[in-house]
């Protein structure tokens, strides 16, 4: 009896332990001592010493209850953002110059990453002679930059906000002077956006890309400009002010 019992408290003693998985997938056998806000401390299985790990570094916590807890990193974890706005509405402030007017709205699908689409009028603005009637229609994915470097607890100041890289298809319809043109481009743009207060935005950006446009000569196609067909460069530029909205 008393060997069975030296056997029994061993072997409850191995059945006992917690595993931590890391997120590339190694496991941590050992007896978890403290789970903390941005810390997992834990004693490994043969050994006295107790060791932290970054909640960051872990998948999820495997108790020897059988409870098992998921943990997310705090940099792409949406709770970490969720009193932020995540909708914005903007303006290109320069575009009523150019016989148009534009608008844009964004929306973050995660941290990261969010779509754009802008709408142009056009005819809406400063006339010069021209008589302009028509649409412009674009539509973005916007990858934002993460940091150079990650430190504990580390996240985006917010969810719109920092250096971008935004991948555009681009589409133009309007009569000029009573002749119908069609334009189309494909841009890739960079850009930095700026949040004040998870109120206001300012953006601004510079593309380049390849376009085609029915008049075949360079021109301003209200959102971005194209070349003839010898030439089918495509460009985009802007500035614009903006609010956020939940």
């Amino acid at each position: 009896m008393f060997f069975l019992g030296i056997i029994l408290f061993n072997l409850n003693g191995i059945l006992a332990q917690d595993t931590i998985v890391k997120r590339d997938n190694a496991r941590i056998i050992c007896k978890i001592k403290e789970i903390l806000v941005d810390e997992i401390k834990y004693q490994p299985k043969d050994n006295n010493i107790i060791v932290g790990i970054d909640k960051n570094e872990v998948l999820k916590v495997i108790l020897s209850t059988g409870v098992v807890m998921n943990f997310q990193n705090t940099m792409t974890d949406k709770e970490s953002y969720k009193d932020q706005k995540k909708n914005a509405i903007k303006f290109r402030l320069l575009s009523p110059l150019y016989q148009y007017s534009d608008f844009t709205y964004e929306r973050s699908l995660k941290p990261g990453s969010s779509i754009e689409c802008s709408i142009g009028i056009i005819g809406l603005g400063e006339h010069y002679g021209d008589k302009l009637n028509g649409i412009s229609l674009r539509l973005g994915y916007k990858f934002i930059k993460s940091p150079n470097f990650y430190l504990k607890g580390i996240r985006y100041a917010h969810l719109l906000k920092g250096m971008y890289f935004r991948p555009e298809i681009a589409t133009s319809f309007y009569t000029k002077n009573s002749n119908n043109i069609f334009a189309t481009a494909v841009l890739f743009n960079i850009g930095n956006q700026w949040i004040f207060n998870d109120m206001f935005l300012v953006d601004l950006y510079l593309g380049l890309g390849y376009g085609y446009s029915s008049e075949d000569s360079f021109n301003i196609q209200y959102g971005y400009s194209t070349g003839a067909s010898s030439f089918p460069l495509a460009i985009s530029s802007g500035f614009r002010l903006g609010f956020l909205i939940k």
